[in-house]
């Protein structure tokens, strides 16, 4: 998944040998600070175009038909030259379902709103509008319809015991 994920244009790490026998994977050490660690302390312009860049990063992940299934700012690293680096694909799979798509986008609302609360609207707002430059604005509007159905199905969540 990693391969596949370089090829439809994300940065990776590098795999430099994978032993199946001894189930062994070696790669390149990303060297950064990963985007939970610096988003809360960037100016408000510098998160807006870093959670854009993100989002383009994820439709592209998207639009190969690659869910990370992890989506979280823990595995994304800001390298020093700027490049945001997707990590641990140990959860991706392959799926073209807007039910997929629409799970992996939601496991990143819910991240950003866990662990950066104060920018959370601000960060998720940036990343769909990156997402919709890859995805397409009317594919991107069905996701967050999703996101809001895939919300609807939370066991305490005040909207639902409205209905």
């Amino acid at each position: 998944m990693i391969h596949r994920a370089k090829r439809a244009g994300v940065p990776t790490p590098i795999i430099y040998m994978v032993d199946p026998v001894d189930a062994t994977i070696i790669m390149e050490f990303v060297e950064g600070k990963q985007v939970k660690q610096i988003l809360n302390d960037l100016s408000a312009e510098e998160r807006v175009n870093l959670c854009v860049h993100i989002g383009e990063l994820i439709g592209r992940l998207h639009k190969n038909g690659i869910i990370h299934g992890d989506l979280t700012t823990s595995n994304m690293i800001l390298t020093p030259n700027g490049r945001v680096v997707f990590v641990d694909f140990g959860l991706s799979e392959l799926s073209e379902e807007i039910e997929a798509r629409g799970v992996d986008l939601h496991l990143m609302k819910r991240a950003l709103m866990s662990t950066h609360h104060a920018y959370a609207d601000e960060c998720f707002e940036a990343l769909i509008k990156g997402y919709s430059k890859v995805m397409g604005e009317k594919i991107a509007k069905k996701e967050l319809e999703k996101i809001g159905e895939i919300e609807m199905r939370g066991r305490y969540i005040s909207e639902r015991r409205e209905k």
